[in-house]
């Protein structure tokens, strides 16, 4: 294998393979892509909007393939395996972007929805690139993009198993990217903040709980991500954060992680102001109850 250390600058006629294209970010990068001249393998559970983002890029005169298939059932990796082998002759580049989120009291979520999350946000990925690595690896240059978060980088609330699979995706991209660093496999990070698509929208919960929608100072576009990633792919970027909330926070959790405990207590306090008390009489009432 040859030495490289710069990124891919041209992805003319390169063979893509994106999951999560039918809407969103995923679209977005389908739409650049295709404006960019590259040949596209789009994945999704959700074949009309697949099948609408391929007519998008076909008009773009560039090939658009689609594999219609659930990232959450065991025989999905293979399947799409098989497709990019036997319909495109393999790829160039691999862009890890389906993921599902959950807002919710981590001990009110169901069995299903934490495999689900599990699944396509972890398990997914891993696996895919893990089948894929050998194809990439036989092509002059080749390049790894896993959308992860800014989640994956610093704690919140009621989103425990999400960020498990962000700080998980974040961990094993940099591991590979350290693995391959002398030879010809790119890797590259992405991490945004909020993003202004259906995802949010299309959360998990628990209870009917609703996530409250960020504030736009907060919040980015689907296009900026796009424009990003694929500027990554060409300068072989290693941990790109999205929004300033991504990075300000992800200072804070480098630089003074203490504080993010701090503002939780704070929070606990307002919140319930009495709990201290109200544990106090806990503790006595069960010292009176055990000597009575």
């Amino acid at each position: 294998m040859t030495h490289r250390t710069t990124g891919m600058k041209n992805i003319i006629n390169k063979r893509v393979l994106l999951t999560g294209a039918a809407s969103g970010i995923g679209r977005e990068l389908a739409l650049q892509l295709a404006d960019r001249g590259a040949r596209l393998m789009l994945v999704d559970r959700n074949p009309n909007g697949l099948e609408e983002t391929a007519a998008q890029c076909r008009e773009k005169s560039i090939e658009a393939k689609t594999c219609v298939a659930d990232l959450t059932e065991p025989e999905a990796i293979d399947q799409i395996v098989t497709f990019v082998r036997d319909v495109m002759g393999g790829a160039d580049i691999l862009i890890n972007n389906a993921g599902l989120g959950y807002y919710g009291s981590s001990d009110k979520m169901t069995p299903e929805q934490y495999e689900s999350i599990l699944a396509v946000n972890f398990t997914a990925p891993i696996c895919l690139t893990q089948k894929m690595l050998p194809l990439l690896l036989e092509n002059e240059e080749s390049h790894l993009v896993n959308m992860a978060s800014m989640y994956g980088l610093f704690p919140t609330q009621r989103s425990s198993i999400y960020h498990a699979t962000k700080y998980g995706l974040v961990g094993y991209s940099l591991a590979l990217r350290t693995e391959y660093a002398r030879y010809r496999l790119g890797v590259s990070t992405i991490c945004p903040g909020f993003v202004s698509t259906p995802f949010l929208n299309n959360l998990m919960t628990s209870n009917n709980k609703t996530a409250k929608a960020p504030p736009k100072w907060m919040t980015t576009t689907p296009e900026k991500i796009a424009i990003a990633t694929i500027n990554a792919i060409n300068h072989n970027h290693r941990l790109v954060r999205l929004t300033p909330a991504a990075k300000i926070c992800d200072w804070l959790q480098r630089g003074v992680p203490g504080l993010i405990d701090l503002i939780y207590r704070a929070e606990r306090k307002r919140l319930h102001p009495h709990a201290k008390n109200h544990k106090s009489n806990v503790v006595q009432q069960v010292i009176e109850k055990d000597t009575a």
